[in-house]
């Protein structure tokens, strides 16, 4: 009995560090647990900058906020990883993952928002222009080209996975230019390009019909293909 009391007179002391320990383990073990999450969220962080560098994100204030709370919230996290040194820290990181999870989120959602006004703006236009085109040149396969792209476009918006987003970005950023690239060679006229870009967009004026654009429409027998009216 005397033994065992001087043991745990002995004991006592160490008790705190031996806490310590222990907590230190238990916060090292679920930090660990969520290694695989944190991971898969830095993947995701660098997906989301390279969206934001391709389709121009970041260029108005509120896209701006978002951005930024999203470099913020990653390096504060980064910052804890390489510090950690205790269990305070390690319970600092488990803290932070969720909140860094939805600002990640926040930022995907801003940047599909943006996507979306995009789609609309530059890809829709390539519907009816493709369909123009089909009617001017049915031996061609670039009107029904163009009219794939605007359908594959409006598909990426209900892409969910991030890298999955990217790489559907990326083709149709490569696709696109591809066909702009043919259409200004089918055209073989800056002024009839001008001409049907902004026909597509709902832009064009009669103005626009100069003597070369007219030329050019009459030689692929398109003429029929127009009516003028005025603007209500």
């Amino acid at each position: 009995m005397t033994d065992a009391l001087e043991e745990l007179e002995t004991l006592v002391p160490q008790l705190p560090s031996a806490l310590e320990r222990r907590s230190l383990g238990e916060s090292l073990s679920r930090v660990a647990l969520q290694l695989g999450e944190i991971t898969a969220a830095a993947q995701r962080l660098s997906d989301i900058f390279e969206i934001a560098r391709m389709i121009g994100f970041g260029s108005v204030p509120e896209e701006v906020e978002k951005m930024d709370d999203l470099i913020g919230d990653a390096n504060h996290l980064a910052s804890l990883l390489v510090t950690a040194d205790d269990a305070s820290v390690l319970q600092e990181i488990e803290r932070h993952i969720p909140p860094f999870k939805t600002t990640i989120s926040n930022a995907v959602t801003a940047i599909k928002l943006r996507w979306r006004s995009q789609v609309t703006a530059e890809y829709r236009p390539f519907q009816s222009l493709g369909q123009l085109l089909s009617k001017i040149d049915q031996a061609s396969t670039l009107g029904a080209r163009m009219i794939k792209l605007n359908e594959e476009a409006a598909a990426t918006l209900s892409v969910m996975q991030v890298d999955q987003f990217k790489a559907a970005i990326v083709k149709l950023i490569e696709k696109r230019a591809q066909l702009e690239t043919e259409k200004t060679s089918f055209t073989a006229d800056e002024q009839v390009d001008n001409f049907l870009t902004g026909l597509a967009q709902g832009q064009a004026k009669l103005r626009s019909v100069s003597p070369d654009v007219f030329r050019w429409l009459s030689e692929h027998d398109a003429l029929d293909l127009f009516e003028v009216r005025p603007i209500a």
